[in-house]
């Protein structure tokens, strides 16, 4: 039985392995070229969910080799969202959920294009869209981190990042955010899967040996979205941050299957000098 009749009988959304779909799914916006074994578009986070549990279970057979792979425009440039195992495609996680006067709640395969038109609806804006704008989503502008024209002004996207709702490595929905004061403290006394990663995320980071490391790694630069930004997410003991990990990590640490956005409200007038 191939790995795609396997899966079909695991998840609702599609499995496809037909030659002209892994060709199409084995480039991004770079240079390189991944031809992958499957593409599974997900109807759902259940769906998430039960391709991680099923990979976990397959892991268990020696020497297999099978990943997971986070997609959704593949607008990336560095390869990122190639692999040649399983591409998760997340084109079916594309809805709205929500939105307020100060910010939204939306599923990682959403074109900006369209989320922006949601937000304008209210003079919001997510100011961190980058030049493919048109193309990209906002899954991929929080797994990449993305900046454009306006980030010395707004930042990048990790900026903008309230909440993630992560399906990590035990198969299981997590929402990550900042933790801080009692409900730090709460969740590092929680005994789950949870609770063991910010225990020893707090404990690598809180070490002053790690600190002075982190803190002389950090980039000394207005935008650097290489990911795993450490020096970012707090000390560990006041605040932990493991949403803010996320971003950046383009989906190595997690796949993301909700986000929750500040929005901030865009100038009348805006003007851009290039040097």
């Amino acid at each position: 039985m191939s790995l795609a009749d396997e899966l079909k009988k695991v998840v609702k959304g599609e499995v496809d392995d037909a030659p002209a779909a892994l060709e199409k799914y084995s480039r991004d916006a770079s240079l390189f070229r991944m031809v992958p074994e499957v593409i599974v578009s997900p109807l759902d986070a259940d769906d998430v969910c039960r391709v991680v549990k099923f990979v976990n279970e397959k892991k268990k057979i020696p020497k297999t080799h099978i990943s997971i792979t986070a997609r959704a425009a593949g607008t990336d440039m560095s390869g990122g969202p190639i692999n040649d195992s399983i591409i998760l495609d997340t084109k079916h996680l594309n809805k709205l959920i929500s939105i307020s006067d100060t910010e939204a709640i939306v599923q990682p395969g959403m074109f900006f294009r369209d989320f922006d038109k949601e937000t304008k609806k209210k003079n919001l804006e997510l100011p961190s869209y980058t030049a493919s704008r048109e193309i990209n989503t906002v899954g991929g502008m929080v797994a990449n981190d993305s900046g454009g024209e306006k980030n010395l002004k707004y930042g990048k996207t990790a900026r903008y990042v309230e909440e993630l709702e992560v399906v990590l490595a035990d198969g299981e929905k997590h929402t990550l955010k900042n933790y801080q004061g009692e409900t730090l403290i709460k969740k590092l006394e929680e005994q789950s899967f949870e609770g063991d990663i910010y225990r020893r995320v707090s404990a690598l980071i809180s070490n002053p040996i790690h600190r002075a490391v982190i803190e002389a790694a950090k980039p000394k630069v207005k935008k650097n979205s290489s990911g795993y930004a450490l020096w970012d997410i707090g000390d560990g003991k006041n605040s932990l941050n493991l949403a803010r990990l996320m971003v950046g990590a383009q989906g190595t640490l997690g796949i993301i299957t909700k986000i929750k956005f500040s929005l901030v409200r865009p100038k009348p007038f805006a003007s851009m000098v290039i040097l």
